[in-house]
């Protein structure tokens, strides 16, 4: 389903609202304000009629519930609100899927709790979709379509929902072996592009860090079924499409419980990915960024906190219950962490 979203005007000088924090539930209160202000869910949450009435039967369903009944809260007058509603279902439906972390009131991962949110908005709706498939292979392109519109075919047969449009993209591994008579094109849907810090501290080199090539050789080799040998390849990882709304977040956290606290510079307006797009239309995945969720402190603990830019362009700093308005010169700092990006209409 397309949606068409002309202006962004039903939203002026509204969703200033404070969130309490209820026990450590920053990493909540952060990720909800930059979820209430990606105003495509708003949308698509506003036909009520169109989503309700197929709610799925299962637990998930009352996260997408109460979150529909949180973000209008948020959004009737500027105020302060404590969510202890949505924190109730989160936890209920954490303990029945076994998801441990978000049981309870402890300090957690900003992008694993989103990542939670948008399964469960997806798990809630999710169903059958037929997709047709036409058209000839003339070039590489074509190739890499193919591969990619069956992979989509599998998955919409079973699991096809809105948030697919919204908040995932494809990515494109290829391998090619050195002789050049081994290919392989593996495609996969991915939400949050978890990009590793790169030597010259830009998000944009971040993401060409994470998409550049790669020397598979020694234990590394591929198995090339024409030959019947191991080779040497090279693969890389680029994307057939990305989403309306792209979260990034930078790898900080090392597995030997350090935290980067870099300062990384990133792109507010203009942000162009078009040399990163293997797909069609390359020169149309152009973003803007709208939210910034921050840590400061270290991997001991710390404290999430958010930038927004409002719909008349306007940055607000959002700290559990205070929202002040701040510059656009001020949003760039060392605490950032995970990026809210939409793009170009």
């Amino acid at each position: 389903m397309d949606m068409e979203i002309d202006t962004f005007s039903n939203y002026d000088n509204k969703g200033l609202t404070g969130l309490c924090n209820l026990g450590n539930t920053c990493f909540m209160n952060s990720t909800l304000q930059c979820l209430s202000h990606t105003y495509e869910l708003n949308d698509f949450l506003n036909k009520t009629e169109f989503w309700q009435e197929r709610l799925n039967n299962i637990p998930d369903g009352l996260i997408l519930w109460e979150w529909d009944k949180l973000r209008n809260l948020m959004w009737s007058e500027n105020c302060i609100i404590e969510p202890k509603g949505f924190l109730q279902a989160v936890q209920k439906v954490a303990l029945i899927k076994e998801q441990v972390l978000f049981t309870g009131f402890a300090q957690n991962d900003l992008t694993e709790f989103l990542q939670f949110c948008i399964d469960c908005f997806h798990n809630s709706i999710h169903r059958k979709v037929d997709m047709n498939i036409n058209g000839n292979v003339k070039n590489e392109t074509d190739e890499i379509a193919q591969k990619c519109f069956e992979m989509m075919k599998n998955m919409y047969n079973t699991d096809y929902s809105e948030m697919l449009k919204i908040f995932y993209g494809i990515s494109v591994s290829q391998i090619v072996s050195e002789s050049g008579t081994y290919k392989n094109i593996t495609p996969e849907p991915f939400f949050n592009l978890c990009v590793p810090i790169a030597k010259t501290k830009t998000l944009y080199d971040c993401i060409k860090l994470y998409t550049s090539v790669e020397n598979l050789n020694g234990d590394n080799q591929v198995y090339n079924e024409k030959t019947k040998e191991n080779e040497d390849a090279k693969k890389r990882i680029l994307f057939w499409s990305l989403p309306d709304i792209l979260v990034i977040t930078i790898k900080r956290f090392t597995n030997a419980n350090k935290k980067d606290q870099s300062h990384i510079d990133f792109q507010i307006n203009n942000f162009d990915l078009s040399e990163f797009i293997v797909g069609y239309d390359k020169n149309t995945f152009v973003y803007d960024l709208y939210g910034v969720c921050n840590h400061g402190g270290g991997t001991a603990g710390g404290h999430y906190t958010s930038y927004v830019k409002n719909s008349v362009g306007d940055w607000y700093h959002y700290n559990d219950t205070l929202v002040n308005k701040v510059s656009e010169n001020n949003i760039k700092t060392p605490k950032a962490y995970c990026f809210f990006y939409r793009k170009k209409k």
